[in-house]
C-alpha cells in the first residue's frame, strides 16, 4: 500500500491553480484548481477536507476516473472517497467547481493498494484568467434567470475560462471572485487588484510567488464596477469614472510586466453595462502598449441566455470559441 501526504502531494501529482500547503493539507481553493494522478493497482482513496464560508455553500468537485466523470458535493470537514478498479494502470482528476470565496478544498492524503506513477505531459501554453463571477461560472447551471445563487449552480468547467484553456490544451490559473470589481462594487467590499498578490485572495494572505508564468493574461473585470457607477450621477459619477480608469490602466500596466493582456468583455448586455465598451476603448488608447488587446464577445441578453442573473452556457460557449481563436493566433506570436 502507498500513501502520499502533505507536501509530497503536489510533487507526485500534477496540479493546476494557485495552491499552498498548511496544517498537513494541500489546499486547492481557487476556481478550476485541479489535481491529476496515475497509479497502478485496484484501489484508490482520497482523503479530502472542505469548509464553506457560509452555511450551505458546500464545495462541489468534478471527479474523472479513467474518463468517467461525476460531480460530488462535499460535506463539511473531512471526507474519504474510495474507488475500486480492475487491476492495472489508471488515471484520475479532481477539479474544484466553486470559487475560494465560497468554500475551501484540501487534499489530506491519497492512498492506493499499488503504487503511484508520474504524470507525464508535454509542455503546454499557460493562461491566467483574472475576473469576477462570470469567470468562475457563477449560476451557469441555474434553470431560471432570477434563481438565487447556490454552489450547486456554479461550475467553472462550463465557464468561458475553463473551456478556452481546454480548447487550447493550455494550463490555466484563475484569480477571480464573484461580486468583486477592479475598483468598486456594490456587491462586495473587495477589489481584485488589492488582493491579487495574495496566494489565495482573502483566505490566505501570504504573498504568491508567481511561479506560474503565463504566455497571456485574460482580464474580465469591470462588470461590477459599472453596476456601481450606474447608481451615481453628476460630478460624483465623473470622479469615480476617472478613478476607475486610472486604476484600470495601473493594474493593466502591472500585468503587462508579466505577459500580454487581453481584456475580454461584453458578456452582459444590461443597461448598466452600456458604457463599458467605450470605457475599455479609452483605457486601451491611454495605456499605449502593443501587448494590450481587447476582445468583445456576444452578450447574454441578446442571446436570451441568462441564468441566475448571469450568462448561461450558450454565452460562455460562444465567448470561449471566439477567445480561443484569438488566443491561438496570439500565443503563437509571443
Amino acid at each position: 500500500m502507498t500513501e502520499i501526504r502533505s507536501t509530497l502531494l503536489e510533487h507526485i501529482f500534477q496540479c493546476e491553480g494557485r495552491r499552498y500547503v498548511k496544517n498537513g493539507r494541500l489546499f486547492l481553493n481557487a476556481s478550476g484548481a485541479s489535481l491529476k494522478g496515475r497509479f497502478r493497482g485496484e484501489r484508490l482513496s482520497l482523503n479530502l477536507f472542505s469548509e464553506p464560508t457560509v452555511k450551505g455553500r458546500n464545495a462541489y468537485i468534478r471527479l474523472t476516473m479513467d474518463g468517467a466523470r461525476r460531480r460530488v458535493r462535499l460535506p463539511v470537514g473531512e471526507k474519504v472517497l474510495s474507488f475500486s478498479f480492475p487491476a492495472g494502470e489508471h488515471t484520475f482528476e479532481l477539479i474544484k467547481l466553486n470559487e475560494s470565496e465560497s468554500n475551501s478544498l484540501a487534499l489530506i492524503s491519497a492512498t492506493t493498494d499499488g503504487e503511484f506513477l508520474p504524470v507525464i505531459e508535454g509542455e503546454k501554453p499557460k493562461i491566467e484568467f483574472i475576473g469576477d463571477s462570470i469567470t468562475t461560472g457563477f449560476g451557469v447551471r441555474a434553470k431560471r434567470a432570477d434563481e438565487e445563487y447556490t454552489t450547486a449552480t456554479q461550475d467553472v468547467t462550463l465557464a468561458y475560462s475553463y473551456s478556452t484553456a481546454r480548447a487550447l490544451n493550455a494550463e490555466m490559473e484563475i484569480c477571480a471572485a464573484s461580486g468583486w470589481g477592479l475598483y468598486k462594487s456594490k456587491y462586495a467590499e473587495n477589489a481584485v487588484p488589492d488582493f491579487y498578490e495574495n496566494i489565495d485572495l482573502t483566505r490566505n494572505r501570504e504573498k504568491y510567488d508567481f511561479s506560474f508564468r503565463p504566455d497571456v493574461i485574460v482580464l474580465a473585470l469591470c462588470t461590477n464596477d459599472f453596476s456601481y457607477l450606474a447608481d451615481l450621477a453628476g460630478e460624483e459619477r465623473e470622479r469615480e469614472y476617472a478613478t476607475l480608469k486610472r486604476k484600470s490602466i495601473a493594474f493593466i500596466k502591472k500585468l503587462l510586466q508579466r505577459a500580454p493582456v487581453v481584456w475580454v468583455y461584453g458578456f452582459s448586455g444590461s443597461e448598466s453595462q452600456k458604457g463599458l465598451p467605450a470605457f475599455i476603448e479609452e483605457v486601451w488608447l491611454e495605456t499605449e502598449c502593443s501587448n494590450f488587446y481587447t476582445l468583445q464577445v456576444k452578450d447574454s441578453h441578446s442571446l436570451n441566455d441568462i441564468c441566475a442573473g448571469h450568462p448561461g452556457r450558450r454565452t460562455h460557449k460562444l465567448a470561449s470559441r471566439r477567445l480561443a481563436r484569438f488566443l491561438r493566433s496570439l500565443i503563437g506570436s509571443v
